[in-house]
């Protein structure tokens, strides 16, 4: 009886389970992302269940659930939103995932590309995406990162075509030296370097990468982030990550922009006084009209011009790009190619650039993975000179009086026209007809890499790049010109082949040694080589008008210079990470160096660092006190970090020169010979940086806030060309000394306005930057640094570090006053000026503020930008040119007589009573005292404002596109600043000056301009 009960329930357990299975059905489907691509690898899950399946490589899945309409799958992926579909009756599904932004597990690129989750990292590692780059329609990719990472200082050198931009992280670290972070493309460091832009605007290598190409910067701030770089990180990295071929369906993608442009403004002209030369001689005042000055009796019924407002155009720029990816589960492809065709503001100005890149990658069996790429760069520029230059645009135009037609260049003879008896400067017109100034540059940036996978948990990695440019620049003075000694023309050119290679090899180890205990590790090797081959060529005088080549002027006319400079640098490095119940960090680096630049017995330096990170809401709620909650705070992790990271001496630094040399500011050149002593005793320098933080989420992470505070100290500064006794035998020395202390808050805000899950949505980033950069010792008997590539109009003021002062510091002329404040005049009347150092001046921002702002409805999205810079102050050169010429407003204060008696004393204590010419008193004095230039650049601007509109899907199946967008961007739109300039945001020299440079320094350069773009993007 009990044998036949058990067979009739096992006879029923059969018949349920095969009702039961029954009673399942097939759902298949698939998995794309927001741009329509196949996603493989996509976990899908019946919900509550062990039942689950993996999307393959074009991203399909097939699984069996029962047919109970209530059933819901899950999908999951890294990176992705997790997202719950009920499928009720439906037999195929197609599952579209949107990128999770607000993940706890960020993934950022680190040193040498490699992957770290964010939350593992004890220093402060911030990351712009690609559409973030591409916001605003930048074409230099510095300049796309203005506003958008806290603590970087971005300056823009003006708005001439292929105008340089310099960016500081943290400050600056090196009085002379170079202050720029490393850039990094893919792993291999990449050339930023900026040719001197003394003369005319030159471009800052890294704006040759098409923005276009660049899938994420990462940047590590300071030290601490780029401690494995070594050598060249000591002021950070910016490491760049560029597009790769996606597997699966092919896309085709086009973007395209069209945009007009014109200066921010001019400045204000007095329209009042016109060609004339004030005198005061025993006869009594007088005119002299043979001038270029505007120091004339009044215009009365004469047509009066605006020379600088008239010298500027309306510029259009047009930007094409066309990008193909795709690819197998095997290999993939990335090929692109972008043009950027710019006009400039100044007729005859402009930019080009056409780029082609490729990137691919291919898996050979199931470890080894080989990859290369190639991105080859033409880029064209046609420009003006500036600023204190020879020949310089603006300081021709303000040697045209207003009531002299400026147009009229050309007399009867087809030569150049003269205003007045004795002129010994070009027109300007004339100029951008005759005296071209071009410059092109051919680069090709290419990597290999190999990566083998091993014994489960060993990878072994090489990579081996080069970055070759080869540049030809161009500087004519053309036939007929009426600067001295320059009528029959004059050639300056050089030719430079630049090339930097380098090897890296990584051994890295990742395993997890229990359940809760994980380690990380690597060592790897880097060797650079560095060669630079260049020759500068002269020549004075051509032989036959309007050739201008070195081979039309004469053997004993031209002169040539051959430099070749070499440096050799290799590199070994280790890290070590240890992971608690991923929420306890612990990280270890260490670095060697050997340079080639440094002495023999101090090649080989070392330097180290240790970070902790843990977070904490993990811990806890792994000791059961879980203290998250969606109502409040969902995330937070505390950091902290020690490092040093070493610098090397600049090329040829040991080495003393002997040589002659011509001054160029002599009327009648005269030779000198001069010694640059070098120093065969120098020594690395050190950066010593600590940095604390903490990263916070509220409300279900919709609510972020990163903190970081931060102190560095640089000491054992190598200074070049410091200015020494005369007693030494030499004008320039090269030594150690000197120490810089950087301290600094920053902060990182976001915050997503509404759940994800509404219609309309808003995001708002908030970047805070507040740093303090001070010289704290010097050298010797040194009160100031001052950098002599950075002297502005009439060699008034010009950038210095300051001792117990400003990294970011000026130096200049400054009116001589006894104890009573009175003014000390000089026997002429005039006041005496003495050279001062400004110890309150500081020429970088005290805090920095970049708010972005994205808004979205629909298909609508509107995104803005508004940068608020504070604390920093400018010197006002145009305007103290101006003033020396008498066109600035400030010289309407005329008297009737065109004489004055300026109120002050003599050495002896006696009133002052002697008379002088208005035009003394301003260009004598006035304009040279640099204290009536210093001003406060504060401003707060809107940077762009961005409207687009996505077609609907609807309409684009129809037409086989996946995507498409148009927009329309505003640029500088407006700005708010008390600065009495044209453009508070001032650079003249641009990123060419290293050292402090000649940030804030306005020095007759072009404004920076404002316009509008016009863009379209599609994808199929």
């Amino acid at each position: 009886m009990r044998k036949r009960f058990r067979n009739s329930l096992f006879f029923l357990l059969c018949l349920f389970s095969m009702q039961v299975w029954a009673q399942e059905r097939e759902v298949s489907g698939t998995v794309i992302d927001e741009n329509g691509l196949p996603l493989p690898g996509v976990n899908v899950i019946e919900k509550n269940t062990n039942n689950g399946t993996v999307t393959d490589f074009d991203g399909k899945f097939n699984i069996s659930i029962p047919i109970s309409e209530e059933t819901v799958l899950v999908f999951s992926s890294l990176g992705f939103v997790e997202q719950e579909v009920k499928v009720g009756s439906r037999a195929t599904l197609q599952i579209s995932m949107e990128t999770d932004t607000e993940s706890l597990d960020e993934v950022v690129v680190t040193a040498f590309g490699i992957e770290r989750k964010e939350k593992a990292l004890g220093y402060a590692v911030q990351e712009v995406k690609a559409e973030e780059i591409m916001e605003g329609n930048k074409t230099n990719v510095v300049s796309g990162l203005q506003g958008k990472v806290s603590g970087v200082t971005i300056s823009n050198s003006g708005g001439a075509p292929g105008s340089s931009t310099a960016i500081l992280i943290r400050g600056g670290t090196s009085i002379t030296g170079n202050n720029q972070p490393l850039f990094v493309v893919d792993g291999i460091p990449i050339d930023n370097s900026t040719s001197s832009s003394l003369t005319v605007a030159s471009v800052n290598r890294a704006a040759d990468l098409n923005p276009e190409d660049i899938e994420s910067i990462s940047v590590l701030k300071g030290p601490a982030a780029a401690a494995l770089y070594g050598i060249q990180a000591a002021e950070g990295a910016v490491i760049i990550t560029t597009k790769k071929g996606k597997a699966g369906k092919s896309t085709v993608s086009y973007s395209g922009t069209f945009s007009v442009d014109e200066v921010l403004g001019a400045p204000d002209v007095q329209q009042e006084y016109g060609q004339g030369t004030q005198i005061l001689s025993t006869d009594g005042f007088s005119y002299e009209e043979e001038s270029s000055f505007s120091w004339g009796p009044k215009v009365n019924n004469e047509e009066t011009y605006n020379h600088i407002e008239n010298f500027f155009q309306t510029a259009i720029t047009q930007n094409h790009n066309v990008s193909y990816s795709g690819g197998s589960e095997k290999s993939t492809m990335y090929l692109s190619i972008g043009d950027v065709s710019q006009e400039g503001v100044i007729d005859g100005t402009n930019y080009d650039k056409t780029s082609f890149k490729i990137n691919t990658t291919s898996k050979l069996g199931d470890n080894l993975t080989v990859g290369a790429s190639a991105n080859y760069i033409v880029t064209e520029v046609e420009s003006t000179k500036q600023g204190n230059a020879s020949g310089s645009s603006y300081s021709s135009l303000l040697s045209y009086p207003i009531n002299v037609d400026i147009q009229n260049y050309y007399d009867e003879n087809g030569a150049q026209n003269m205003f007045y008896q004795d002129q010994t400067f070009d027109n300007p017109y004339w100029s951008l007809e005759n005296s071209p100034n071009d410059n092109k540059v051919n680069r090709l940036i290419g990597m290999i890499n190999i990566s083998y996978d091993f014994l489960d948990d060993f990878n072994l990695s090489y990579k081996l790049g080069t970055d070759y440019f080869n540049e030809t620049s161009k500087r004519i003075i053309g036939t007929g010109s009426l600067i001295e000694n320059r009528k029959d023309g004059y050639i300056s050119q050089f030719q430079r082949e630049n090339r930097k290679t380098t090897s890296n090899l990584i051994l890295s180890y990742n395993k997890d040694i229990t359940e809760d205990f994980a380690i990380d590790a690597l060592v790897g090797n880097m060797v650079e080589d560095y060669r630079v081959h260049s020759v500068y060529t002269y020549g004075d005088g051509f032989l036959a008008p309007g050739i201008y080549s070195i081979g039309n002027v004469s053997k004993e006319n031209q002169s040539v210079t051959e430099l070749v400079t070499r440096r050799r640098a290799v590199g070994v490095f280790g890290e070590l990470k240890f992971g608690w119940k991923d929420a306890l960090f612990l990280n270890f680096t260490g670095r060697n160096d050997w340079s080639s630049t440094l002495p023999e017995d101090k090649r080989s330096f070392f330097y180290p660092s240790i970070g902790t990170s843990a977070v904490i809401t993990d811990l806890l709620k792994q000791g059961g006190n879980d203290i998250t909650s969606d109502r409040g705070l969902s995330f937070l992790k505390f950091r902290a970090t020690w490092a040093q990271a070493g610098k090397d001496a600049p090329i040829g630094a040991l080495n003393s020169f002997l040589g002659t040399d011509i001054n160029p500011l002599a009327s009648s050149a005269y030779t000198y010979n001069g010694v640059d002593i070098g120093n065969p005793e120098l020594e690395p320098e050190f950066t010593d940086s600590y940095e604390v933080g903490i990263d916070s989420r509220f409300f279900k992470n919709r609510l972020g806030v990163d903190l970081s505070l931060y102190y560095s100290k640089s000491k054992n500064q190598i200074l070049e060309d410091i200015r020494v006794p005369p007693s030494a035998g030499t004008f320039y020395a090269t030594l150690n000394g000197g120490s810089i202390i950087n301290k600094g808050i920053e902060a990182l805000v976001t915050a997503k306005i509404f759940d994800r899950s509404k219609a309309f949505q808003w995001n708002m980033t908030y970047n805070f930057g507040l740093n303090k950069s001070d010289v704290v010792e010097l050298p010797g008997q040194l009160d100031e640094v001052y950098l002599s590539d950075s002297w502005t109009f009439s060699n008034t003021a010009a950038g210095a570090a300051i001792l117990d002062g400003s990294l970011f510091g000026l130096r200049g002329y400054k009116s001589v006053r006894n104890d009573n404040g009175e003014l000390i005049i000089g026997a002429d009347g005039v006041p005496e000026l003495e050279t001062v150092i400004f110890e309150d001046v500081n020429r970088l921002p005290d805090w920095t503020l970049g708010i972005t702002n994205n808004l979205s409805y629909k298909n609508f999205n509107l995104s803005f930008l508004i940068d608020v810079v504070q604390g920093q102050e400018a010197y006002n050169a145009t305007k103290s040119a101006l003033i020396y010429y008498g066109l600035g407003e400030e010289t309407l204060n005329r008297s009737e007589s065109g004489v004055r008696v300026v109120e002050g004393v003599d050495g002896n204590g006696n009133a002052n009573t002697t008379e002088i010419t208005d035009q003394q008193y301003y260009q004598q004095y006035y304009s040279q005292n640099a204290e009536n230039f210093i001003e406060d650049a504060s401003f707060v601007r809107m940077r762009y404002a961005t409207l687009s509109y996505n077609i609907p899907k609807d309409l684009l199946d129809k037409l086989n596109i996946m995507s498409a967008q148009i927009s329309l961007t505003g640029r500088n739109l407006f700005t708010i600043t008390d600065y009495s300039g044209v453009d508070p945001e001032v650079n003249t020299y641009g990123a060419g000056i290293q050292g402090a440079g000649s940030m804030g320094i306005d020095n007759l350069g072009t404004p920076n301009t404002k316009g509008f773009d016009l863009g379209l993007k599609f994808k199929f």
